[in-house]
């Protein structure tokens, strides 16, 4: 285990055939990459080595995870508190990760996407940055100065969490947020978009869950 790893990749059980980012963004020889059950299947695909295994192995193909037999594998019962992501993010901790990518379709149970964004928050929390990647989606929370980086025309989404949010000023957006207050009982933050390649926004105050999507 790398103790000193960058960043840390965590491929799900639905991580899709490619993330928002794109998986060329991998370091094996710098990044840890944590295998969550089934998701050992996308990191096979992708010619990868998991520096762990991690689950109740209860999804995951047993001669594939034979194949890894000389692999870190940490197996878990089924009846705990823990989902098995939450336990690889805790091991990625640990390992002094201070970057994390969950690869995650973000489909299916609408209940597995919000313990995503609880795990989110639990990182965001720990001053560690953590995100959410589909193939075309990307889920994170707002730094108190977040600069975006991306293909024109994106759509952001914006969501007071918790409390209520106000912004001290952005660039780069179709929709300026200068001095703008989001409350989470009322959507008013959806659907802005990247003029150009970059956007930078700045927090006044509160917890802003970001949502950036690929528009065509």
């Amino acid at each position: 285990m790398n103790s000193v790893a960058r960043k840390a990749w965590l491929f799900t059980a639905t991580s899709p055939a490619e993330i928002f980012g794109g998986y060329a963004l991998i370091d094996p020889q710098q990044d840890l990459v944590v295998a969550v059950d089934a998701g050992l299947a996308r990191v096979h695909a992708l010619g990868l080595k998991p520096d762990l295994i991690i689950g109740d192995m209860d999804s995951v193909d047993p001669e594939l995870l034979a194949l890894y037999a000389d692999r870190e594998q940490q197996r878990h019962p089924s009846l705990k508190n823990e989902t098995d992501t939450e336990l690889a993010l805790l091991w990625c901790l640990e390992a002094g990760a201070g970057d994390v990518v969950i690869c995650n379709d973000l489909g299916g149970r609408f209940d597995h996407s919000l313990a995503l964004i609880q795990n989110l928050e639990n990182l965001h929390a720990r001053g560690v940055y953590g995100r959410i990647e589909s193939a075309s989606q990307r889920v994170w929370f707002l730094e108190k100065d977040t600069l975006i980086k991306s293909r024109q025309g994106c759509l952001l989404s914006l969501l007071a969490w918790g409390a209520a949010a106000e912004f001290a000023n952005s660039q780069g957006l179709q929709y300026p947020l200068a001095g703008l207050i989001l409350k989470p009982q009322k959507a008013r933050g959806i659907s802005n978009r990247i003029e150009s390649g970059e956007a930078r926004i700045r927090l006044a105050s509160g917890k802003i869950l970001a949502i950036l999507t690929m528009y065509e």
